[in-house]
């Protein structure tokens, strides 16, 4: 569904309010701005406007040339069999409280296991327990070959926190939610001010409504789905927020370390949109050795 930009139905309803003289024809068009924003996001009817993605590639080769760390934000809801719309895979597997066997973490290409295993990955950062929804928040470093310096951190959520663990990835493309760490006398920016954030879990948007959120500071940032048929379910929500789509699927997929690892490996050497779309496929590809058209195929990058 399409959505208006809440900044233009607030202008066009003050411009109708400064048209009428009467305070109850005032106060019924005010009601009418309240209505939409409490409005269920499947049933509103305004639009945000799609845009390119040139002004955070000049950001990025800025903070490389300049030195600076690039930030990636992985949001991962565990792998929940009693709690998320998913076909139930093993008890250990879909407990989404055991971060040591969960699919999406602890599993042989969950987050944390896939980075930590990878020689070029350096994990720098770990905390349990973070507050009531994230049970580890790992952090990891890498150098690339053009000199980008990457922060990689990743939140594994509760497995029945879904909608919280979606509320903060949208809040943090939108500009709401910003912290940073330290480490190592470094300030690692996360949240909104992580340069890439990426959603990786099952699609709880086909199972939880969640607001729609509007960006708030007016910073583009890059963003990543990897769940399955994300474009259908993320992209008017990428619009409000200013936050590029970068990678997201059109297909059912099982939402794997690989292929975030695929996506931030050519992100962060500046490779062009589509080849870090072929590289999210590839990544599939080569775990899976199957039609690698068809890999390649279950993504797309923009609008």
């Amino acid at each position: 569904m399409l959505y208006f930009n809440h900044i233009i139905v607030r202008f066009a309803i003050l411009i109708l309010l400064s048209l009428f003289s009467s305070s109850s024809q005032s106060q019924q068009l005010a009601n009418s701005l309240t209505s939409l924003e409490q409005m269920p996001v499947n049933e509103r009817q305004v639009i945000c406007p799609e845009f390119s993605r040139d002004t955070i590639i000049a950001k990025l080769n800025n903070k490389i040339k300049d030195g600076n760390a690039l930030f990636v934000h992985i949001f991962v809801p565990l792998c929940d069999n009693d709690n998320q719309g998913i076909i139930p895979t093993s008890k250990s597997l879909g407990d989404g409280l055991n971060l040591k066997t969960n699919l999406y973490w602890g599993a042989g290409y969950g987050i944390k296991t896939h980075f930590k295993r990878k020689k070029d990955w350096k994990l720098v950062f770990q905390q349990y327990d973070t507050d009531s929804n994230i049970l580890e928040k790992v952090v990891f470093y890498k150098t690339f070959s053009n000199t980008a310096k990457v922060y990689l951190i990743a939140d594994g959520y509760r497995g029945d926190r879904m909608e919280e663990c979606l509320n903060d990835y949208l809040n943090s493309l939108a500009g709401i939610k910003k912290d940073s760490l330290s480490i190592n006398n470094e300030q690692i920016g996360i949240q909104s001010n992580a340069d890439l954030l990426i959603f990786n879990g099952h699609n709880g948007l086909m199972d939880v409504d969640v607001d729609l959120v509007y960006n708030k500071d007016g910073v583009f940032r890059d963003a990543a789905v990897i769940s399955c048929v994300s474009y259908e379910y993320f992209t008017d929500y990428l619009k409000c927020l200013k936050s590029y789509p970068l990678v997201t699927s059109v297909s059912f997929l099982p939402p794997e370390a690989y292929v975030a690892e695929g996506i931030i490996n050519s992100w962060a050497l500046m490779k062009t949109n589509e080849q870090i779309r072929l590289a999210a496929g590839d990544a599939m590809y080569h775990v899976h050795k199957r039609n690698q058209k068809a890999m390649r195929a279950m993504f797309k990058t923009g609008w």
